[in-house]
């Protein structure tokens, strides 16, 4: 029962990751009635009410399926995601009900033809009346393609720390990729004559 535990966790990280990487992607966008009441759905379970394994593997089963869902909505597979947390709360901090937290994640996968792997630290800051969250570091790692504009996207993030410019440049990247190889196959001349 424990191993299917860990991945209940590991999938939930992964379509947590995914809500943020779709939420980002397709805000602007007006979405249909439908997909919008559905959305918020996703996630809303509580680990603490599953009594035995029937109720994980159905949860999985849940779960597996808005993973999907997310996956095919983005373009974007997450294979792995990890996360650790550290307090960085001081007594005095505490004291003034300050509460600081540093998050380390890291998340790699796949946007059709192109690999990459995210790194990244959040830096949450929460007191009384507000909570913030800035990201303080982040590195992408990415394989190496023919494309030079590519490299190009991913040091602007790199350089910014923005997630959202790096996840919709990959993706408009990937889509450009997909639109410029069906042209040249739409206007491939055939070697053969009649």
């Amino acid at each position: 029962m424990g191993s299917m535990e860990a991945e209940v966790h590991v999938l939930e990280a992964e379509i947590a990751a995914l809500k943020l990487l779709w939420e980002e992607l397709l805000a602007p966008a007006k979405l249909s009635a439908p997909v919008q009441k559905s959305f918020p759905e996703i996630c809303q379970s509580d680990p603490k009410e599953w009594k035995s394994s029937k109720d994980l593997r159905s949860n999985l089963g849940h779960l597996e399926s808005e993973l999907l869902f997310l996956s095919t909505l983005t373009d974007i597979n997450i294979i792995s995601y990890s996360k650790k947390t550290k307090n960085l709360t001081s007594t005095e901090m505490t004291e003034k009900s300050i509460k600081k937290v540093l998050q380390r994640h890291k998340l790699s996968g796949n946007c059709h033809m192109i690999t990459f792997q995210v790194e990244f630290q959040i830096l949450e800051v929460q007191n009384q009346e507000n909570l913030s969250s800035v990201i303080t570091d982040l590195n992408i790692i990415m394989e190496p393609t023919a494309y030079s504009e590519l490299s190009e996207f991913v040091s602007r993030a790199e350089e910014r720390r923005d997630l959202f410019m790096f996840f919709r440049s990959l993706h408009f990247f990937v889509e450009w990729c997909e639109y410029r190889k069906r042209t040249f196959k739409h206007f491939k001349i055939p070697l053969y004559c009649s």
